[in-house]
């Protein structure tokens, strides 16, 4: 995993998740890390269980010297929820913050 990377929550989450987690990151952040450089810090939640399926949430933080970008992102489905969180921040970086 990439220094710049910080993934709270890990600990909820099984073996398979983790990897899915840690891999969509890494390839999101080689993405971010052109515009934007700085230190992406991620908060994982899996909520409780409701019948078959959990409901998964992300909390998206890049930190970069003169500003914070807050995003956010959930789903029933793990990829689709860290996906949504992932994708906002990279919209704004390039969005908001060309060089």
């Amino acid at each position: 995993m990439v220094e710049n990377i910080q993934i709270l929550g890990l600990d909820k989450f099984n073996e398979i998740e983790k990897t899915k987690i840690i891999k969509l990151a890494d390839l999101y952040y080689k993405k971010i890390k052109r515009d934007l450089p700085g230190k992406l810090v991620l908060h994982a939640k899996k909520h409780e269980k409701d019948g078959d399926r959990c409901k998964y949430s992300f909390h998206a933080r890049l930190q970069i010297p003169n500003n914070l970008i807050n995003v956010n992102g959930e789903d029933w489905d793990l990829n689709k929820a860290l996906n949504i969180s992932l994708t906002k921040v990279e919209n704004y970086s390039r969005n908001h913050w060309k060089k």
